[in-house]
């Protein structure tokens, strides 16, 4: 199994496991859990289940927020101290202290944490602010003066300085494109001025997105800091963002100018057998030489404006079609013609059913700092963050070699530089931090170490958040527990059902062998279906298998010119599962069939076999199945034998009965 999917088991096996493979669908929490003192439901070994926590887990796995039913209540009762045994035989056999556990938990715990580390009015803001941009596409340009983002400061004011100059230039009336073309440091920019073409959110680096929609049309930003240098935006052109197309085209290709009138002579052809009526699919198949689409009736991926590798007048043809289904007249791109038909256009979707897409990527994006920025100056001040020696303390105890990234860490003199609530952090974290963070620099070694400084004490305070969101949240604490629980059920169930029943084959063979009237056939026919192209081919064939006679010579002559003149098929199967089995007469003999597809058809049942054990190999997957249920049955009994189950009937009758 691998690691992803034993993963997304642990995830849902709470959900699946406890309610009995049931869709979930999350329920409030009775209310009753929090304003009734909880009372026990069960106890196991030297362990007892509340009420609270019964209520809780039942409600959250819960189908609908109905009153519980006392069939409800008991089978998931039933479920829930099963998980239970099993959790606690996993936590008596220290399977929590397995290195490998303790890892994937913490995997899954820093997952978890995420959304408790992010300030939701921000996230909130972030995503509005991407779902409006994506509802326009922006045309712009650039300029870039170089300078790394560990630049020393008389380099980045050199490099402010100089395109200061060059947009006071453009300001002042000389052409942008002119100006970027003579001075821009990114190559491209001798050929294109600097001109990026059309697009919209997530498309470009966070800082230069907000310069470009920003900005009006006709207008240069001020200069733009990214970790590639500065940039000056010029914003040539916004429009309205147009929504998805899938298209598809024939495309014709040439090489070099020479080719371009014969196949212009080409496409014109082709356009011209389409305006006659001739399908769309067969002059792909037959004429277009984009062999990567040609099996797909020259469908293309979806793309919209802004989508890279598309020639521009390739995508703006695309959005002149009207309808689906109208087809355009051929146009040049670089390298070919096209007919290009339109197939779909995707509306463009509402901000609720963008939302949790845009989520995610404002997560991955770099705007995501901003977020982090206001949730470390929360968690500081809800966790009495303060400095005691602080960055004086550290701040002369670097050479160059920090530069370098060859810092080795100094175990310090202890003394205390911050504090967070009762916790304190000394100049030897901070050195540890250095040596684990440290990367070749081009800073002046203060700012080097300032820097460090910072991300140090950002790093700790988000930290120890995280540290201390069991305590803090108790959702957090209950999922951490379900997942936890989760992981060492899979683990141990693994052990002791699934992987068990496949390796011991010893003793599934034994099992089986004690249960073979589970596996029997019933009485099976073994017949013969004739299948012949014409009824002389099917009467001289009947008349022969009638007698008995091997007719394996008499195929071969009639197929001598046609394969398919005579097909035969062998079938030995239970009545009920064949269709054509349960329509003849149950003995020997051979009975017509209707005619099917133009073919005369006919069955010989050759024997009627008595009923008889499956063999082993033959029914591998139900047998298999059959013996993790009897696994798993006597592994309850072991554990209910080993911690005894008490359950409490009249409490269980509370939780239904209000």
């Amino acid at each position: 199994m691998t690691k992803f999917i034993k993963s997304l088991t642990a995830i849902i096996l709470l959900c699946n496991v406890l309610f009995a493979q049931a869709q979930i669908k999350i329920a409030k929490t009775n209310s009753s859990s929090k304003d009734e003192t909880p009372f026990p439901i069960f106890s196991f070994g030297d362990e007892m289940v509340q009420s609270d926590e019964f209520l809780r887990v039942f409600n959250k796995n819960k189908r609908d927020q109905l009153a519980p039913t006392q069939s409800e209540i008991e089978e998931y009762l039933d479920l829930y101290v099963k998980f239970k045994l099993k959790v606690k035989e996993a936590y008596s056999l220290q399977m929590d202290t397995v290195p490998a556990f303790i890892q994937e938990l913490a995997g899954y715990r820093k997952q978890l944490a995420q959304p408790y580390l992010t300030d939701k009015t921000v996230t909130e803001r972030l995503i509005k602010e991407a779902y409006d941009r994506r509802q326009m596409e922006v045309n712009a340009a650039h300029l870039l003066i170089n300078c790394a983002a560990d630049a020393k400061p008389s380099d980045s004011l050199a490099a402010y300085q100089k395109i200061m100059g060059l947009r006071n230039r453009i300001v002042n009336g000389e052409s942008f494109g002119s100006v970027a073309s003579q001075y821009s440091e990114d190559p491209s920019a001798k050929t294109n001025k600097g001109d990026l073409g059309y697009f919209t959110a997530f498309q470009m680096i966070y800082p230069f997105e907000n310069a470009a929609f920003n900005s009006q049309v006709g207008e240069v930003s001020m200069p733009i800091r990214t970790q590639f240098g500065y940039h000056l935006v010029y914003v040539k052109d916004k429009r309205e963002t147009l929504g998805d197309i899938k298209v598809a085209h024939i495309a014709i290709k040439f090489y070099n100018e020479g080719q371009v009138d014969s196949t212009k002579s080409l496409i014109d052809a082709v356009y011209q057998k389409l305006q006659d009526g001739a399908d769309w699919n067969d002059l792909v198949d037959e004429f277009s030489q984009d062999f990567n689409s040609n099996s797909k009736g020259g469908e293309l991926n979806w793309f919209n404006r802004t989508t890279a590798g598309i020639p521009i007048e390739f995508k703006n043809l695309a959005y002149t079609l009207e309808n689906d289904g109208d087809y355009s007249k051929p146009i040049r791109t670089k390298f070919s013609w096209h007919i290009v038909k339109r197939i779909e256009l995707k509306a463009k979707p509402s901000y609720d059913d963008s939302k949790e897409f845009l989520r995610r990527k404002v997560e991955r994006d770099s705007r995501s700092e901003l977020n982090k920025e206001v949730v470390v100056r929360r968690v500081k001040k809800e966790n009495n963050f303060r400095e005691v020696a602080g960055y004086d303390a550290v701040k002369n105890n670097f050479d160059k070699s920090l530069l370098e990234g060859k810092y080795k860490a100094d175990k310090g003199s202890g003394a205390v530089l911050c504090k967070i609530s009762d916790k304190d952090y000394t100049d030897g974290d901070f050195y540890k931090y250095v040596a684990t963070n440290q990367t070749r620099s081009n800073k002046a070694l203060d700012n080097a170490v300032a820097d460090m400084y910072a991300n140090f004490i950002k790093q700790i305070n988000l930290d120890y958040e995280e540290s201390q969101l069991e305590l803090k949240y108790e959702d957090f604490k209950y999922i951490m527990q379900e997942y936890k629980d989760g992981i060492l059920l899979f683990e141990l169930t693994d052990k002791e059902v699934w992987s068990k029943a496949v390796k011991d084959t010893t003793g599934l063979e034994e099992f089986y062998a004690e249960n073979a009237s589970a596996y029997m056939w019933e009485e099976r026919a073994d017949a013969t279906i004739y299948s012949c192209n014409n009824a002389k081919v099917a009467k001289a064939l009947k008349k022969k298998v009638k007698k008995g006679k091997d007719v394996s010579a008499l195929i071969e002559k009639f197929n001598t010119k046609d394969a398919l003149t005579i097909t035969t098929e062998t079938v030995v199967a239970e009545k009920a599962e064949n269709e054509i089995l349960s329509e003849v007469d149950w003995k020997q003999g051979v009975y017509a069939l209707p005619a099917a597809n133009d073919r005369v058809k006919f069955i010989r049942i050759n024997n009627i076999l008595p009923p008889a054990t499956k063999p082993l190999k033959e029914n591998m997957g139900q047998a298999t199945s059959d013996y993790q249920n009897y696994l798993e049955k006597n592994w309850i009994e072991q554990l209910k034998a080993k911690y005894p189950v008490e359950i409490y009937s009249e409490n269980v009758q509370r939780l239904y009965a209000k």
